[in-house]
């Protein structure tokens, strides 16, 4: 019996289809970089898998290093993206120390939530940021600053680890001003995907937010006012 390969899952209709809706966001959001003046050459791609997003961003004319957790992973984003280079990153055993050197573009799309420690990611991607960084990521829905510890299928599309936080949006945004983005932009675009909206039995599963060194203006973006956090009482009564 012929074993399925590590990517097969990463090419079922359901990972192509939020796949698709992501990108549709990402290349929106390139293009008017661009058109405001940003010049963008270089970008990483944070938790590749095997090339899909890579070879877009490459056909945006983009040099772009695809890191990935898993080696057979990230040798299959060799073959499937052959004009973008693959390195071995996992976010969850590495020292911040290990920051790579700063690209201008840094996509983050579907990994943040399958972290042991996503505010320490977040944190070491926003070392590795030039100028701008696209995130798309699960949020536990409620206002408070919170996070909520789910368990990982075992296979090759989730995390590493066992376990993972998945950060409600206030804990993702106090987690954007550490790793010191100076602006920080929610996208309010329709996103064609239902994890994407507010539905009568459940709550938005996913957002996607713009990170940036220097203020810009797009449609479709609204700028957040985050401000260094405060340590409350939390356990007055």
């Amino acid at each position: 019996m012929t074993q399925a390969p590590a990517t097969a899952l990463f090419d079922v209709d359901n990972y192509i289809a939020i796949n698709e809706a992501r990108w549709t966001i990402a290349d929106k959001v390139i293009k008017a970089l661009r058109h405001s003046g940003m010049v963008l050459d270089t970008a990483y791609d944070f938790g590749a898998g095997p090339g899909w997003f890579a070879r877009r961003l490459n056909h945006s004319k983009l040099d772009v290093l695809a890191l990935e957790g898993r080696h057979d992973v990230a040798e299959a984003g060799r073959a499937r993206a052959p004009n973008c280079e693959f390195d071995v990153l996992d976010f969850d055993n590495c020292a911040t120390s290990e920051a790579l050197p700063p690209r201008d573009f840094a996509l983050s799309f579907g990994i943040l939530y399958h972290l042991e420690n996503p505010l320490r990611a977040l944190r070491m991607m926003g070392e590795m940021t030039g100028k701008a960084m696209l995130l798309e990521t699960m949020v536990v829905p409620g206002d408070d600053f919170i996070a909520r510890v789910a368990r990982e299928n075992p296979n090759e599309t989730q995390g590493i680890q066992p376990l993972a936080m998945i950060l409600s949006r206030a804990a993702l945004e106090r987690g954007m001003w550490a790793a010191g983005f100076s602006h920080v932009y929610e996208c309010t675009l329709p996103v064609e995907h239902d994890d994407f909206r507010d539905l009568k039995a459940r709550h938005p599963r996913r957002g996607i937010w713009l990170l940036t060194r220097e203020a810009v203006s797009i449609d479709g973006f609204e700028a957040l006012k985050i401000e260094e956090p405060r340590r409350d009482d939390y356990w007055r009564k």
